[in-house]
């Protein structure tokens, strides 16, 4: 026959009720942390693709900058809507025609191409006293010039190079 102490029931209960609890912890932080991302609307990418030159602008940053516009622009399919309308009509690279237009149309639509302007070129949407960071070395601005310049940073290296595994030392140093 088995015979069990009250030891062993006490640690196995106690480690059991930990295992527990560190499970549903984690299966809890999981769950909270994945949460389903709504769908980057087409005319997003289009805007994007007229505002930026590029012809397919980074999606993780895409992906974030639409879900940091969503509670700024309660309206914002409707007016990517209006915006991509508008920047079919007239020359995106008349940067100034399009600021006239842009003047004659509702505040909101200018306001959402400047964030879009801001989140893509500078990382940044918002205004100065409430900023919101959403990407930093994928920005438009560094993609353009990668091959020659790095971002400005006090590493010595180019972003994120800590997360490679640093170069073997040589024996000659």
């Amino acid at each position: 026959m088995f015979a069990i102490s009250r030891r062993r029931l006490v640690l196995g209960s106690a480690g059991l009720l930990a295992a527990g609890a560190l499970a549903q912890n984690l299966l809890g932080r999981a769950a909270l942390a994945a949460p389903d991302a709504a769908p980057t609307p087409g005319n997003f990418f289009a805007v994007s693709r007229a505002l930026t030159g590029m012809p397919l602008p980074d999606p993780q940053l895409a992906q974030r900058l639409y879900q940091a516009l969503l509670p700024r622009f309660p309206q914002l399919n409707p007016l990517l809507d209006a915006l991509a309308t508008l920047l079919q009509r007239h020359d995106v690279q008349d940067g100034a025609a399009l600021q006239r237009q842009l003047a004659q149309h509702a505040a909101p639509l200018t306001q959402l191409y400047h964030a879009l302007i801001s989140g893509w070129y500078l990382g940044v949407i918002g205004d100065a006293d409430h900023p919101e960071c959403i990407a930093f070395e994928n920005i438009v601005s560094y993609q353009l010039v990668h091959d020659s310049l790095m971002p400005p940073s006090y590493c010595p290296g180019e972003p994120n190079f800590w997360v490679r595994p640093p170069q073997k030392e040589s024996n000659h140093v």
